[in-house]
């Protein structure tokens, strides 16, 4: 049920496609019958993917196939959705917001992660973010969410930039460098971090960048990861849409509650080792909200990356078109 795409395609070239064919969605067409035959879905190899194997394995209302997407990259899923080729897409909502400020015809469908990013350490030491000054700390992507979440965090605790030197390299690099030995502070999104502390037994959590972004910013929460529908899909199939994010909803609800029973399912698809997935669970923060019902803790975070690095949100707040009514 699910297609691996190997090819990453450059941005700056799809936009020139996407210039030249329009933003057409998927499923633009008029349909002929009230449901489509399919909704084309891609997912990351990530927590907020697990719901979705329960969703094949159960079937969609009326009878709807529902085909995955697996991407490995956030390039290549950026490139998919100018391209239009799917339906509904799981990305960082500052991507999300981004491809909308840059008119990209998505809308905001839902948030399901709130909160996956820790920072490890195998120096007994580090305890505060103050106690990596003069240290080195590997952190994913330059640019990316861990990588302006982190330097977010560093400055709110008072320290400037350069006192910590920041090396960047690729998450499941970098979580394997910490399990040999060879790093000694790295930011890591789950499930990476239980594997590196089941590997590792200097290893342990030193921060939650959940629980430090709610001490600077209040109850805010932090909404890290959602999905994004085509509004061409929205407009042929609006009834579809709305049994999807139910589908959704309740399965990521039935993964929360029975870890157990769902890493059997991500073990086969993920090939992510069923312990691995269930101690994760622990440290993983899947809500299923709306997209209009998460748009004060979306904003909120919005406005502080963009106050942080404009780029990563497009230059400006997306306006309130960006969240799919409910």
């Amino acid at each position: 049920m699910r297609r691996l795409t190997a090819a990453v395609v450059a941005v700056a070239a799809v936009l020139l496609l996407a210039a030249g064919c329009g933003n057409r969605g998927v499923s633009d067409k008029t349909p002929s019958a009230g449901t489509p035959d399919k909704i084309i879905v891609q997912v990351p190899l990530a927590p907020p993917t697990a719901p979705l194997f329960k969703m094949v394995e159960d079937g969609l209302p009326e009878g709807t196939k529902l085909e995955l997407l697996v991407y490995n990259t956030v390039d290549e899923a950026t490139a998919r959705v100018i391209k239009g080729e799917a339906d509904f897409s799981v990305l960082p909502v500052n991507v999300a917001a981004k491809l909308y400020n840059s008119g990209i015809d998505i809308s905001l469908a839902n948030v399901n992660t709130w909160g996956i990013l820790y920072l490890v350490s195998v120096d007994d030491k580090v305890k505060e973010w103050q106690d990596l000054k003069g240290m080195e700390l590997y952190v994913g992507a330059r640019g990316s969410t861990p990588d302006v979440l982190t330097q977010y965090l560093l400055r709110r605790s008072g320290l400037k930039e350069g006192e910590v030197k920041l090396t960047y390299l690729g998450s499941p690099e970098i979580a394997q460098m910490v399990i040999n030995g060879l790093v000694k502070n790295a930011v890591l999104p789950e499930p990476l971090v239980t594997q590196v502390l089941m590997n590792n037994q200097q290893a342990r959590v030193v921060r939650d960048f959940y629980t430090d972004w709610q001490r600077s910013e209040g109850e805010t929460r932090l909404p890290q990861t959602g999905m994004v529908v085509s509004n061409g899909f929205v407009r042929s199939y609006p009834g579809a849409v709305t049994g999807f994010q139910k589908a959704y909803a309740g399965a990521l609800d039935w993964t929360v509650a029975h870890p157990d029973q769902a890493a059997p399912l991500v073990e086969t698809n993920l090939k992510m080792p069923a312990p691995v997935f269930v101690r994760s669970m622990e440290r993983t923060r899947l809500q299923f909200a709306g997209g209009s019902g998460a748009s004060k803790d979306v904003s909120a975070y919005l406005a502080r990356l963009l106050d942080f690095s404009p780029d990563m949100v497009g230059g400006k707040l997306p306006d309130e078109k960006f969240y799919l009514s409910e």
